[in-house]
């Protein structure tokens, strides 16, 4: 025979203190905020914070690569041959 749930909780509802107490226990609510804040940091912040620091050193290396390969454009005030020649091949391109 299957048991009856439904019974059994009826039967331990009933069974249960009329009213509750009169007033919270002395440390308590700090025992409960601290368990709730160490269970919920590790769990949901930290793999955002990792995704968004590896974010970050990503966008930092590709600044400073773009940075140190153009280096040299950036520190010409007149431009090259070679800019003169790209400048030169693509307005001859235009209609």
């Amino acid at each position: 025979m299957k048991p009856d749930f439904w019974k059994r909780l009826a039967e331990t509802a009933r069974r249960a203190p009329a009213g509750p107490p009169a007033e919270m226990p002395f440390g308590f609510d700090t025992r409960v905020v601290a368990s709730w804040r160490g269970r919920q940091e590790p769990e949901e912040a930290l793999p955002w914070t990792l995704l968004l620091r590896g974010a970050l050193v990503c966008a930092s290396l590709i600044l400073l690569l773009s940075v140190a390969m153009n280096y040299q454009a950036l520190k010409e005030r007149e431009p090259g041959s070679v800019a003169i020649a790209d400048s030169a091949i693509r307005m001859s391109m235009l209609p």
